[in-house]
């Protein structure tokens, strides 16, 4: 695990820890993919989530069969300080998307299917957007990703400006020195926190420090050990807090394929 951690903080405050999380693509959709994720999180009644399991895979199947355009791909926390929520994701929109999937819910009644076959089980839950940062993202798609670890930072007031200048030269950083590990930087729009990071594992054992700590990827970058720890310094302050969670794909709560 401290492998990226060091890429943002030698103290552990994990930037390199949103895309939540893997990009899909709209189903049907041949055009580039945008920057725009639809994300749902449910919270099951207690002692009830097989129940809400069983109905989510009902649903889920429906909405395939129904024409929903988006995908969902389902996860759950592994490791975090909230373990009893799901997570429903929906990535690689255009804003444009989201008019196409309104029209389509409303047509189709999604929220009273939804209501029907899932709602009894849910305690409450939350809805949220987030855009893609590419300009700070590596990103290589596999079909082996099992696990995500994702940090949400909540961004220190005026510190935006002193933020992007120390991330840029870590993307720098990683991106010259070709760092081999994935990392998706995106801005949550609705609930707490900024800044979403999200890194994908293929398995526990991925998630070993690496042989070369980035830290030295980033001193080369920058000319110094030193002036590497300036640059995470100036990245760490600021940042207020930072909540860090690893989810597990959950294939057979996501859209069936």
């Amino acid at each position: 695990m401290q492998r990226l951690r060091t890429i943002v903080s030698r103290a552990g405050l994990a930037l390199f820890a949103l895309a939540l999380l893997m990009p899909v693509l709209a189903a049907g959709e041949e055009a580039a993919p945008g920057k725009v994720a639809d994300i749902w999180v449910f919270w099951p009644k207690a002692g009830q989530e097989a129940q809400f399991e069983t109905a989510v895979k009902e649903h889920v199947a429906w909405r395939k069969a129904s024409g929903d355009p988006f995908r969902w791909t389902a996860f759950v926390p592994v490791v975090g300080t909230d373990m009893t929520h799901y997570v429903f994701y929906s990535g690689g929109h255009h804003w444009k998307d989201l008019d196409t999937q309104d029209a389509w819910a409303k047509g189709a009644k999604a929220g009273a299917k939804f209501a029907e076959q899932v709602g009894r089980f849910v305690e409450r839950y939350e809805h949220e957007l987030s855009e893609l940062d590419d300009k700070h993202s590596r990103w290589k798609e596999s079909e082996e990703y099992r696990f995500f670890g994702r940090s949400v930072l909540q961004l220190r007031p005026g510190a935006y400006g002193e933020m992007l200048e120390a991330l840029g030269k870590v993307h720098k950083a990683a991106t010259d020195g070709d760092w081999p590990f994935s990392y998706s930087v995106s801005w949550k729009i609705g609930g707490e926190g900024g800044m979403a990071v999200v890194y994908p594992y293929k398995s526990w054992a991925d998630m070993a420090d690496p042989e070369t700590p980035f830290m030295k990827v980033l001193a080369s970058s920058v000319g110094s050990e030193e002036e590497a720890k300036k640059v995470m310094e100036q990245l760490n302050r600021s940042f207020e807090s930072s909540v860090y969670t690893i989810y597990e794909l959950r294939p057979d709560l996501s859209t069936p394929k």
